[in-house]
């Protein structure tokens, strides 16, 4: 039941819960929930997809040209040939070329995987927030994610690259002006656009800067968001994942109303998220600075948990429908990439398999390269596959609902 209901009846239908004045609001509050906001428009299905669009285009965009410069030029590599090298030589500059051709595809993939992430996270946060919830993100960084070092370190294997270089230009006494020039090629074809894709990945990770800010809240109607703030309601984000994860009580077919209605009272308890009544903001944004934990070590594809409750097949309502045809939409283009991709790189090792066979010994390092990429391509793909047909928090079902 909602803070401010007073009783669960009230609450069976969209609106219900503004409506109720019970103990814990107000009729001016009731007033407020049911006032239309634009920001209200952040939240709608159709602006997340085009604010994701934008965000997926800038992205690819960057790994567009380091794609058509990796796939179709030989000017960002120089040829690795155990006849004419040091095996260990060869073999390190098959491993460098290998990962830089590969980094661009494993990239593309998970562009999309921000992209679904982003807009499950913001859909639940502006609904939770019309309804008067505050839901707390926590801040991670990118430094302390597993998939963010991975990109880093494959960045950094596809860059070493250049001391392969540095080697075959003394090898074969090149001035240090063509050395130079060769590096000033890799830079701005391949290390720029890099960066500024990892520059993206970075600040995806920040999903509160990425929200509704102050100012644009108060704003349009100041005595609203006053009333609205004072009775606001936080809950974190640890208490509400967990939440999803132990299970909402919720009927056979559910509306997003009861939905969310659920998940706050499964997130309130005295561990977690619960906030004294009649505390205020201020007050209550204290109580959770003070319990707040730094740096907490992310996992990107868990976190995907908001996506878990809002295409829970239990939830039927025209509302949640239009968010699940958005979040098909994107995972149509996300789904086949990443199994494009892992196909891509299971027939690499094959071709190099091949290659070896034949005598170029090597290719044994571009084997191992996209052996590793192939792996997580199918880790990453398996999660994908999870999301899109196993979707929905478990949980039991209110019989007498």
């Amino acid at each position: 039941m909602w803070p401010w209901s007073s009783s669960a009846s009230q609450t069976s239908q969209p609106g219900a819960v503004a409506k109720a004045s019970a103990s814990y609001g107000t009729p001016e509050h009731a007033e407020a929930l049911e006032r239309p906001f634009e920001w209200h428009q952040r939240g709608e299905p159709f602006q997340l997809l085009l604010t994701t669009i934008i965000s997926v285009a800038g992205q690819y965009a960057a790994l567009g040209v380091i794609t058509l410069t990796v796939y179709t030029s030989n000017t960002l590599f120089v040829k690795c040939d155990s006849r004419q090298q040091p095996i260990a030589v060869a073999l390190a500059c098959e491993c460098t070329k290998a990962s830089m051709r590969s980094f661009v595809l494993l990239a593309m993939v998970i562009s999309l995987l921000i992209a679904l992430r982003q807009i499950a996270r913001q859909r639940l946060y502006y609904v939770m927030l019309r309804r008067g919830v505050m839901l707390d993100f926590e801040t991670v960084s990118p430094i302390h994610d597993p998939l963010f070092i991975l990109l880093t370190v494959c960045l950094a294997i596809s860059l070493s690259h250049c001391l392969i270089v540095a080697w075959q230009f003394h090898h074969d006494e090149k001035s240090f002006k063509d050395f130079m020039v060769f590096i000033n090629t890799i830079v701005t074809r391949y290390l720029a656009h890099s960066c500024v894709f990892l520059a993206f990945l970075a600040t995806a990770y920040d999903t509160e800067n990425q929200l509704l800010p102050l100012s644009k809240y108060v704003e349009e109607d100041p005595q609203a968001a006053k009333c609205l703030m004072h009775h606001m309601v936080v809950i974190s984000e640890d208490a509400a994942s967990k939440a999803v994860e132990n299970g909402l009580h919720l009927p056979s077919k559910a509306t997003s109303q009861q939905v969310y209605e659920a998940l706050v009272n499964a997130a309130q308890n005295p561990e977690g998220s619960k906030v004294e009544a009649g505390t205020s903001l201020l007050e209550r944004a204290d109580q959770f600075l003070s319990k707040a934990k730094p740096d907490q070590y992310a996992k990107f594809v868990q976190e995907m948990w908001p996506a878990r409750l809002l295409l829970d097949r239990r939830l039927e309502d025209e509302d949640s429908r239009r968010f699940k045809k958005v979040w098909y939409f994107i995972s149509g283009f996300s789904l086949p990439l990443t199994l494009f991709v892992f196909i891509f790189f299971v027939r690499q090792v094959r071709i190099d398999l091949i290659d070896v066979e034949n005598g170029q010994i090597e290719d044994l390092g571009g084997v191992g390269i996209a052996v590793v990429y192939a792996i997580y391509t199918f880790h990453l793909l398996t999660h994908v596959w999870t999301l899109l047909f196993s979707p929905g928090a478990k949980g039991g079902t209110d019989r007498g609902s």
